[in-house]
Order: C-alpha cells, then structure tokens, then sequence
C-alpha cells in the first residue's frame, strides 16, 4: 500500500520534472531557540541534510539560529528520485519518517516547496496543518486555545480591540477582519465579529459538531443556543456508538439534573449562552443554586447564606420546595436567613443576638419555629409571631387619578393636598418591554414588584436615571427619546448586529423638571479596604479633620486637615502607619492581627493625639459609635444628620472608625444607603434659605441582608423621605415593603420572553384584586396574618 502511495506520488507532474524529491520529517515546529543540538543529533543518526525554515542545508554546515524567533526543523531522509534510479524501495525511508516526524511528513522540491504532506493522522494534505488532539480548554471562549482570535472570545469587535499590544502577535486572518474596521467609528463598539458571527470560539470548535437522530449535526454554539427544555430534547436525541454512550454515561444525566433545576425554578426560558451582565439580580441567584443544588448527591452538607435575595415569592416557594427536596435525600441543610417563609418551614432555628454588633453574639435559641416564637429574649421569634404592622404609620398617602395632564409643580398640586404631580414614560421598548407606559406619582412611596427577569431593572435603572437626570439637566419638562438619545444619555449596551444605532428606549418623558436630582442605590457592593471606615465612606471624616484643623493650637502648629488623615505621614503612627494594629502573617494559617502598641490602637502618632475638640482627641471620635455621634455633632447639622440617618437605619452601634472588611453583608449594604440617601439632605445654603429639594430615589432591593427589625426601620426611613416632598422608587421582592406602598407597580406575569409588560400600576388594594397577579396572592396572605387591619380603603 505504501508502495503505491509513493508511486502515484512519484508521477505527479511536479515531481517527474524535478531531478530530487526529499522524503522530510518535521522534528520541531514553531520554537524559539538557536537549535544547535537538534542538528547535531540529526549528524549522529547519520542523516547529510536538514531544512531549518524552508532552507535546505547541510548538516555539517549548520549555524546556530536567532534563538529568540520562532523557528521549524526538518530532517531529510532520503531522496525519494535516487531510491527509484538505484532500484531500491523508498518504503523503509516512509516508515522512517512517519516514525521521526510522529505520524506526518512530506515531499520537498529543492527550492524548498513543499509537495505534497503525508499523514497518519488528521493532517490537511495542502498546508500540512493537522487537526491537535481535541482538549477542554479548545471549547472555552475564556481561553487562548478556544477563543476566535479575532474578538477573544467576546463575539463582539469593541475599539480597544482594533489598537494592537507591542506584545500582541496576530496572524494575518486577525489583522485583515480588523483592518476593515475604523477606530474612529462610534458605532464599531460592540458590533458583531466578522470572524466568528459572535460564536466566540475558534474555527477548530465551530467545525467539531454532535450527530443527532433525525437532525443535522449541531456544534456546541448550536447547542447553547437553545433554552433548558429545548437543550434536554436535543440531548436525548443525540446519535451515538458504543462508545459515546459509554463517554456520556456519566456526563448527560449530571447536565440534566442541572437542567431540570433550571426549569423548575423558572428559568426555562433562559438560553445557555446568555451573557450574565443581562441578567437580572434573581435570575442570577437561582443560576448560582442550580450550579450548588442541581445535583443528584446525598449526605452532603449545604451552608447557603442568603439564598432568597433576588426572588420572587413565588421563586422562593420553589426554593423551599428544592431545600425540602435536598433533606428528604439525606442531607443536611444550614441556611444562614432572614426570610420569614424559609425560617418558617424550616425543623430549627439558631437564633444569635439579642443585637447588632457589640450587642449581640450570643445564641439565643436553637429551637423549632413554634417554640421560637414563644421566647421572649428572641427578636426573631417575636416577629416571626407578630410581624410588622401594615401600613406602618397608620393609613396610606392618597393618590389622585391620573387625568394625563402634565404638570411642573403645579399650582392645583401645591394647593390641593389630595392633588400632586405626576412622572409619565411612554413608548417604552428595550429589551422585553415593549410598547409600554408608565405613570409614577411624585412625592409617593411607589414600590415595584413582578417576578425576577420580568423588566423591573431595565424599565427604572436602565430606563428611568438616565431619562430623568438627563431631562434635569437639560431643564426639560417634556424630553422626547430621540432628544435624549441626541443629548448622549443613552448608552446602549446591546448593541445591533449590523452596528447601526439602536432606536431610542422610550418615545417621552413628563413631568421630570421638578427633581434637584435622581439618586440611586444598586445592589453593587462596597469597596472594602482595610484604610476604609463608614466614617471615611460616608464622607464626613473629611469636616470632622477640618473642625481639628480650626482649633486654636493647630493653627499655632501650623495643621491642616491633610495632618488629621491616618493615611498620610506626619499624623498618622508610623508604627502601624495608621492601621491601628499590626499584621502577622501566619505560615500555613491565615493572618492574625494585634492592637498597635504604640498608638493603642488609634491610629495616630504624638504629634495630633494630644489634640483635643470637646474633651476627644482624633482618635476618640473614632471610637465612638454613630449612637453616640448623634449627641456629639448636635452642633452642626449634616453631621448630625448623617450620624441620625445611620442610627435610624439600625447601624447607631457602629463606630465611626471600624474597619470596613469586619462588615457584614447587610451592614455594608445600609451603608451605601445612608451615603445614597445623605446626597440628597438640604445644603447650608438651601437650609439657610428655608428651601427643601426634591429628589427622586430609585432603590434596588435594600432589604438585602435585613433582619425582619431592621426592615422595619428601613420603612420608616422611607416615609421620612416621601414625608420631606422626596419621590421614593423601591424595586423589590420582600412583601413587608411591598404592603407599605402607596402606589405598585407590578412588571410580569413571568421573567425573560415572558415578561415585559405593566400588568397593574395604581393603588395596592386594586392591585390585591387582579386576579392574574403573580404578586397578589402572597400579599394578600401576608395583609391577613397582621393582627391588627390593614388600613386599605
């Protein structure tokens, strides 16, 4: 067979006019190095000639290479023309090859053209090119193996790419799809990749494809193309042998299981390959349950922290269903939770306090619910019991029909208490929501609830800011969509195919001129650094360092503000510059930390601590908690305020100075808020002149990490901002907050494709009759366990 290969090669018109055909093995193929003991090695097997990079040489005359290029060795074994006119078999010079050059060589002209490869593997007889022995890591778009070299992996060409690394080799397929693009087009951001249509992967993954009864072949971006349900059918119509049967064995059923978890917990909708910037905070959520909870194991134990933040009430149900699930195989499930529907169904409770901070630590209880609820040192148990009564201060603000007048401040709103202005966005289309219109009351408490994925996020985050700061700057009542698009506020992030400019979100917007400002707080978390305080995040270090700096013998010191900062030289304590404790790095252990011995822990050095402002040094005043900051800044009003602000929202026990990373994750979470909602309190000089600002607050779900006490707290907070004229927009899922709102608005019926429609804005007690209401029916469960009536008109 060998023998008739080499023949028909023989006679190939190339080849019977050239006087030698060298018989080639590739023995090094794109390495950096001068390769001198590689040639000397083919001389020690008796070879006389080699090619280093297409050149033909003689063995013994070989010099070393650039070592610091790419370079490709061969070793000729034989002429292939002299064997014929000798009479003798080229056959032994194939095996030869094949064996040096380890499945593959070729046939090359004296000039150096390469004839023709030969292969005993997946090698291209053109180009010599071979298909590598297929890896994991070649169907990641997260890895240079698998990536489409010319978006990395992004599927998408965005400006950065276009302006190339000195480090960055790109082949000449790269440079020429990006040579098309100009960097200084605005709209190549984002548009989709020539190369690989946005399947992000290289060519050698797109061409490996999956044999299917009754159906084409699919690759693996055809597969992530496809929902969960629809993903399952294609796996169980996959055409396999003996031996991918034996290969999937184990892989599809643990795929499945994930799968259905997916659909169960309301994510069918979702295809596989949905970036996860997309993703709204619940789909989230249940995403990273299913990668925990989505298999099929038992005596596993499960410590989840949190697992409701993001769902609905109704995605919670299915929660609690699953963690049922879990234990009835043999698990063991520890939930670290604030919600009341999962510490109801759960067999015990391990209850910690009696408070917050230096108030709590203790376990309290470690009981069944019921019991819980009995015991008198337990917060939790008492509301758990009893609840929080709805609506909180007594009776819901009215809210006047809509009659589709627009209104600035209006003089009817300003006279009339049963009046008031009124926000209105129409022709709303992004994403899913499309055609929509919305209707928002200022100076109202307006909760926004719907099933997570449904459009809450898009509709006042993505939507609404921009909208509305952009009209405030602008000084517009009525802001049209193709004036805010012009005025560049709005920054798509899901750019067209075709690059072209996606058409505006919204077609107007009323009635936002009467906002000083749009103020919003997002689940994102704090910076946690270990130089960073509440006192330093929430701003105010900065006037405390500068009533220091006022005192009388600073200023014979020569000190400003910058020497009352832990951060810089010359105040802070060289010792421990200004950590207030020493790190000691532990082999094997993590870090321990011990108190500064030389400041004590204060963070300063002598030079300040002696400094005194009512009776406290710099340090002092770190020490104190913002309970007792309340009394201590009586005299300056923003410090005041800002220290009542922490207390109000159940953080009074912390102290000013306390390190940042020793927060919790609810703790942290309030924080941002009071630095959110302190933006917005009155300036010196509107305070001076008797003015209050308006502002309009978009939270999304600040519940997070909230005891059922500090939600109580954060609903009080609320009604003081809408008390002060302040619009307040709450996204959210927790039922305590949604009966407390005088106007809902509720997105739904379901998440994703589903979704995307305003299925009720208005009062609550109209919302409480639709019947179709995803929302409706948990509230009404939670309104009828109060003890004491609702309040609803």
């Amino acid at each position: 067979q060998l023998r008739r290969l080499l023949a028909r090669l023989l006679v190939a018109p190339a080849a019977r006019r050239a006087r030698q055909v060298y018989l080639c093995a590739p023995l090094v193929r794109g390495r950096k190095g001068h390769h001198e003991p590689i040639a000397k090695w083919i001389g020690r097997q008796g070879f006389e000639l080699m090619r280093a990079d297409g050149r033909l040489l003689r063995v013994d005359t070989f010099q070393k290479l650039d070592r610091y290029k790419e370079h490709d060795i061969e070793v000729v074994v034989a002429d292939l023309k002299a064997c014929a006119r000798e009479d003798r078999t080229g056959v032994a010079a194939l095996d030869r090859a094949l064996t040096l050059g380890k499945g593959s060589c070729f046939l090359a002209m004296p000039d150096g053209k390469v004839l023709s490869w030969l292969s005993t593997t997946r090698t291209d007889i053109e180009s010599g090119e071979s298909f590598p022995e297929l890896d994991p890591k070649q169907f990641s778009f997260n890895s240079p193996k698998g990536w489409c070299p010319t978006c990395r992996g992004h599927g998408r060409i965005y400006d950065w790419m276009l302006e190339p690394d000195e480090d960055d080799e790109r082949s000449d397929e790269v440079a020429d799809a990006l040579r098309a693009f100009d960097p200084d087009d605005p709209s190549i951001n984002g548009r989709l990749c020539p190369t690989c249509h946005g399947e992000r992967l290289s060519r050698i993954a797109r061409a490996v494809k999956l044999r299917r009864k009754g159906a084409d072949p699919i690759s693996l971006p055809g597969l992530l193309r496809h929902t969960s349900g629809e993903l399952l059918q294609v796996l169980r119509s996959l055409d396999l042998d003996a031996r991918g049967r034996l290969i999937v064995r184990d892989i599809i059923p643990q795929i499945e299981e994930r799968l259905r978890f997916l659909s169960h917990v309301g994510l069918d909708y979702l295809s596989a390959d949905r970036p996860t910037e997309t993703l709204s905070g619940g789909e989230a959520q249940r995403i990273r349950l299913a990668a925990q909870l989505g298999s099929n194991l038992s005596g596993v134990l499960y410590v989840l922290d949190e697992p409701s933040i993001g769902l609905h009430a109704r995605d919670n149900d299915r929660l609690i269903e699953t963690l049922e699930a879990l234990r009835e195989k043999g698990n063991t499930l520890l939930v670290v939770e604030h919600d009341d529907a999962i510490m109801e169904r759960a067999d015990r409770i391990i209850d910690l306090g009696p408070g917050a901070g230096v108030n709590g630590g203790h376990v309290l209880a470690n009981d069944t619910p019921g019991n819980l609820k009995k015991n008198e040192r337990s917060l939790t148990g008492l509301y758990l019991g009893k609840g929080i009564p709805h609506p909180l201060r007594g009776s819901y603000r009215d809210v006047a029909p809509w009659d589709g007048l627009p209104r600035t401040r209006s003089k009817l709103a300003r006279d009339n208490p049963l009046h008031h202005d009124w926000l209105e966005l129409s022709g709303i289309n992004h994403r899913n929501l499309r055609d929509q219109k919305m209707q928002l009351p200022l100076a109202r408490l307006t909760m926004v609830c719907g099933p997570s994925g449904a459009g809450k996020s898009t509709l006042f985050r993505d939507i609404l800011h921009p909208a509305v700061a952009c009209a405030i700057k602008r000084r517009k009542t009525i802001l049209s969509g193709p004036e805010f698009v012009r005025h560049g506020g709005w920054m798509d992030d899901t750019p067209r195919a075709d690059g072209a400019p996606s058409p505006p979100p919204f077609a107007r917007l009323t009635g936002a001129s009467a906002f000083r400002s749009v103020i919003e707080v997002d689940q994102a978390p704090i910076g946690k650094t270990p130089r960073s305080t509440p006192a330093t995040y929430l701003g105010i270090f900065d006037l405390i360092r500068q009533f220091f700096a006022t005192l009388p013998e600073s200023r014979l010191r020569g000190f400003g503000p910058g020497r009352f900062s832990f951060n810089t030289p010359g105040g802070r304590c060289d010792t421990c510059a200004g950590a207030g404790r020493i790190k000691l790095e532990m082999a094997f252990m993590p870090d321990s930390y011990l108190p500064c011995e030389a400041c004590g822990g204060s963070r300063y050095g002598p030079e300040v601590i002696d400094l005194t402002w009512k009776g406290r040094t710099i340090g002092d005043v770190l020490k104190l908690s913002f309970d007792e900051a309340v009394a201590f800044f009586d005299f300056h009003a923003q410090l005041k305020e800002v220290c009542q602000l922490m207390a109000d929202c159940g953080l009074g026990y912390l102290t000013l100075g306390q390190s940042s990373p020793s927060l919790s994750g609810g703790e942290a979470q309030r924080l941002k808020l009071v630095t959110e909602l302190s933006r917005g309190l009155q300036s010196f000089k509107e305070r001076s002149r008797g003015l209050q600002p308006h502002n309009l607050y978009l939270l999304e779900e600040p519940t997070i990490g909230l005891h059922l006490s500090d939600c109580e707290k954060l609903i009080k907070v609320l009604h003081r901002l809408v008390d002060q004229g302040h619009t307040v927009v709450v996204i959210e899922h927790h039922l305590d907050l949604l009966a407390e709102a005088d106007y809902i608005i509720e997105l739904g019926p379901g998440g994703g494709p589903h979704g995307g429609r305003i299925l009720y804005q208005g009062e609550l007690a109209g919302l409480l009759k639709v019947k179709r209401s995803p929302t409706a029916p948990y509230l009404r469960d939670k309104l009828r366990a109060q003890r004491r009536p609702a309040g609803l008109r």
